[in-house]
């Protein structure tokens, strides 16, 4: 439970997100009570798979059929008004959702085939089949479906169901960018149409047995895959009992001190290091530093931390930080850790010193990054933002910070960014989700949008599912809990063309930082337009987290929480067009060093969120002028 209490060590001055403090979980009761028929109506505004019904169609003069039902991803209320069908399902089992979308996929639909890559990586049940997830994203990718590409790379990258690949992963990341002004987006064009000889009626006849044709085989196929789903959930079960047995054997094989003392780990806050990549650009026109940032963790305890060869000290939480001297061209680092066992843990990586061109004087001058002279003919579209903040809880411990943060964002994003602002203050779970559903009804192409939820949140350890908790949450019942799922699913149908989400709670299910663009050093003005208006263009949804799956804290900067704190200052202080990438990098740093004075190991995160419809696109915020 992301709940918060008042600290009651010396680091008193900050209030605990205690993000994995389990409740008991209930049923609701059985009497129709206010707080069941409010879930009731909530519960049609979350996103479902829905089938709508076939389309009247006309061929020719004299021939009437009705299409193939359609699936839809729709809130449950508008699916009912459109006359669809759909299963009320745990989203833990996604069977149905295939049902839906499975005939589409194979009559080659490439949102369908899209999602249905998406139903077999989340899982069918239990298990999930990456393979047959690679398999549908690849024919949506070679059709140039964008998300799709984003997909595959991602299993790429992290070897699931295909070979670990960083190339090709990276490849997937920079067509899906659309960065490869040779690789063509859009699939290929179909072939010209031709004369024909026969008469209209006879073309539509023919039209009317094709499709009969192919209804009778969409119901054969219906059988053999209702056959296929069993055998594949028998061999599922077999498989998974197989594994277990497996993981027991081995652990059981392992020597006693290497079962109850892991090696030391190492990770970098800063620089963010990518799995696809091992090279740190420096701008050497802006810095000849490069400041490391680092934590590294040992069961049996550090001996020492060395940075080239020079030791660092991490303190009591294993953070350590340092500045590093950059020159022109590559300069190699190794960072390593030794436990009191002699065992260790490395990291190598690169930073590349790039010395800015300088523009002629009869060339107009390079903008910096981000500079409002290289942004100005960039149509950004507009912003806005639904910003929640929970402190009186009406069952579950009350919270401090929340709605003192939220006030104070909503004025910063309004006055310095000139965001439309939403407030919801002590909001409950139908003001949650429907504040959500009108903006997906007003929202277009052309908008923005930045989400912003302060709070209790819930972590479902067996499943990693996430939850944010309303108001009116209640400690044995999950009744009014909102599952991230259920926030994901509404932002992917959104039509807005980036959003932003920035939780002060828990939140899982990101991708990775690889499938993101990223603005190198040393770019011309036109490399860098370039850029920005690729990323301006694409469909974003990306999220910025005040930490991991672990505790994060409620107050410890005044009036804020460390994060809010962070997040305000740097939104404040900031005078240029400021990327997604470039805000978690400040915010991080700031509370990796506050929360580590308080002795609380705290790191934000920032990723592209998974089966949201991220397209590589950026979120960008404008100061006003």
């Amino acid at each position: 439970m992301c709940g918060r209490a008042p600290l009651t060590s010396a680091a008193a001055a900050g209030v605990l997100l205690l993000c994995l403090l389990a409740f008991p979980a209930g049923e609701a009761g059985s009497g129709e009570t206010d707080a069941v028929r409010e879930a009731a109506r909530a519960d049609e505004l979350l996103v479902v798979d829905c089938l709508l019904p076939g389309q009247i169609r006309r061929l020719g003069e004299r021939t009437t059929y009705v299409s193939a039902r359609r699936p839809a991803r729709l809130p449950a209320r508008d699916c009912q008004i459109r006359g669809g069908e759909y299963v009320a399902y745990d989203r833990a089992d996604l069977r149905s959702a295939l049902a839906a979308w499975l005939p589409a996929a194979e009559r080659g639909d490439l949102e369908a085939r899209t999602i249905v890559g998406e139903i077999y990586e989340r899982g069918l049940g239990t298990a999930a089949d990456y393979a047959a997830a690679a398999r549908w994203y690849r024919l949506a990718a070679d059709a140039g479906g964008v998300r799709a590409r984003i997909n595959l790379g991602h299993l790429y990258e992290e070897g699931l169901g295909v070979p670990v690949d960083a190339r090709a992963a990276l490849q997937w990341y920079r067509r899906a960018a659309g960065l490869d002004a040779a690789v063509e987006l859009d699939g290929p064009s179909p072939p010209p149409a031709t004369a024909s000889s026969a008469s209209v009626e006879e073309r539509a006849r023919a039209q009317l047995e094709a499709a009969q044709q192919l209804e009778l085989r969409d119901r054969d196929l219906g059988a053999q895959r209702q056959e296929i789903e069993r055998l594949s959930r028998e061999l599922e079960s077999a498989q998974a009992l197989a594994a277990r047995r497996d993981a027991e054997l081995a652990r059981l094989e392992q020597p006693l001190q290497e079962r109850l003392l892991a090696g030391p780990k190492l990770t970098l806050v800063e620089p963010q290091l990518l799995r696809t990549r091992d090279i740190v650009p420096v701008a050497l026109a802006q810095t000849t530093e490069r400041q490391l940032v680092g934590r590294v963790s040992a069961p049996a305890g550090v001996v020492a931390v060395t940075v080239n060869d020079v030791s660092v000290e991490p303190n009591e939480l294993g953070i350590f930080a340092l500045r590093l001297p950059v020159a022109a061209g590559d300069s190699p680092v190794t960072v390593i850790a030794v436990d009191r066992q002699g065992k260790r843990d490395e990291l190598r990586f690169t930073l590349r010193g790039t010395v800015t061109p300088q523009a002629t004087p009869a060339a107009p001058p390079i903008a910096r990054t981000g500079d409002r002279a290289l942004t100005a003919g960039i149509d950004f579209g507009s912003y806005h933002a639904l910003i929640i903040g929970n402190n009186d809880y009406q069952t579950l411990p009350d919270l401090t910070s929340p709605v003192s943060d939220a006030t104070e964002l909503s004025a910063v994003l309004r006055q310095r960014y000139g965001f439309r602002t939403t407030v919801l203050l002590n909001a409950t779970r139908y003001d949650i989700l429907s504040a959500l559903n009108r903006l997906r009804e007003a929202l277009t192409p052309h908008d923005n949008l930045l989400l912003y939820f302060a709070g209790h949140g819930e972590l479902d350890e067996v499943n990693q599912r996430g939850h944010w908790l309303p108001v009116d949450a209640e400690r044995d019942s999950t009744a009014n809990w909102i599952p991230t799922t259920a926030i994901t699913d509404i932002l992917n149908i959104m039509r807005a063309k980036q959003i932003l989400l920035v939780v002060d709670s828990c939140y899982s299910g990101a991708l990775t930082r690889s499938s993101m663009g990223r603005l190198g050093t040393g770019m011309t003005a036109d490399e860098r337009l370039h850029w920005l208006r690729t990323m301006a263009g694409k469909r974003s949804r990306t999220v910025l987290t005040s930490g991991g799956l672990a505790p994060v804290m409620d107050a410890g900067g005044g009036r804020h929480s460390v994060f809010a704190k962070a997040l305000l200052e740097v939104l404040a202080a900031n005078d240029e067009p400021l990327d997604g990438q470039k805000l978690h990098r400040e915010v991080a740093a700031r509370v990796a060093y506050a929360a580590a004075n308080l002795r609380f190991d705290q790191v934000p995160e920032y990723a592209p969120i998974r089966f949201a419809g991220h397209e590589a696109g950026e979120f960008f915020l404008l100061p006003a002028p």
